[in-house]
């Protein structure tokens, strides 16, 4: 059981990696701007935008935490259908001509993001728990987490690795937009929502 958890929580950490770069690619285009003070506009947008993103999720999270221990599954699919459109958002920016208009948009998208992390991290705090007391070849949550912690750092690795092959051989957001994030989303949600349910398999 957790060997088939562990191998769909990383296909999630592969598809949500080649995600992550091609929107944060899209996320910088969209700030850069000439003159002197290009760095500073870089870095103020950049960090703004997270600033906004963790205010928001902490406003969710003190809202709703409770919702990941008794309804998992519909907590995990609103966090990753949040993330998926927090790089929908991400993809648009470089459509906004106005900069001053930037920093709210990607505060947005940052919000969204936090929310997901929080939603997702939670309940894969639950899974993991219920896998280490479930199998009886691992009975400790400190290694059932080492595990997921490795076998997902791997697999973001290589999905990084493919997301900058992504955007180095198709420059056009347009298709990026339109055909990479979207199978990249349904591999996103479906994986998550597979490793949840096979966690939540034999709970009671």
């Amino acid at each position: 059981m957790l060997r088939q958890y562990l191998k769909w929580t990383a296909i999630n950490s592969f598809s949500t990696s080649v995600s992550s770069v091609i929107s944060t690619n899209s996320m910088l285009s969209s700030i850069t701007s000439e003159g002197p003070s290009y760095s500073s506009i870089i870095t103020a947008n950049y960090i703004g935008k997270d600033i906004i993103g963790q205010l928001g999720g902490l406003m969710y999270a003190w809202k709703t935490g409770k919702t990941a221990d008794t309804q998992p599954l519909k907590y995990i699919t609103k966090g990753v259908c949040v993330l998926q459109a927090s790089f929908y958002i991400e993809n648009l920016a470089p459509l906004v001509t106005n900069k001053l208009f930037v920093l709210p948009f990607l505060g947005f998208s940052s919000t969204l993001k936090n929310i997901s992390f929080i939603s997702i991290g939670a309940v894969n705090a639950n899974n993991l728990q219920k896998l280490a007391t479930q199998c009886a070849s691992t009975s400790n949550i400190g290694e059932c987490y080492s595990k997921a912690a490795s076998i997902n750092t791997l697999s973001s690795t290589l999905g990084m690795i493919c997301g900058i092959g992504i955007i180095y051989f198709i420059p056009s957001y347009t298709v990026r937009t339109t055909v990479i994030l979207p199978i990249m989303s349904v591999i996103s949600i479906y994986s998550l929502r597979k490793s949840t349910n096979i966690a939540n398999l034999h709970r009671n």
